[in-house]
């Protein structure tokens, strides 16, 4: 999948500029499968909390 491949790129894009891969991932979730969507959603929410706020923002 060309869109696979480009968020590999890109998570290695930002392992490399210090914000970490795991602000990124890529689901590939059927429109009948909201039940799953909501879960994932969720799931990314609680990720991005555990992180914290970006780490660049505040360098100036």
């Amino acid at each position: 999948m060309r869109a696979q491949e480009r968020v590999e790129y890109a998570k290695k894009l930002l392992d490399e500029i210090g914000l970490g891969s795991d602000r990124l991932e890529f689901f590939h979730i059927a429109a009948s499968e909201a039940p799953l969507f909501a879960k994932t959603g969720e799931k990314m929410t609680e990720r991005a909390r555990e992180m914290g706020p970006n780490p660049l923002r505040s360098v100036k």
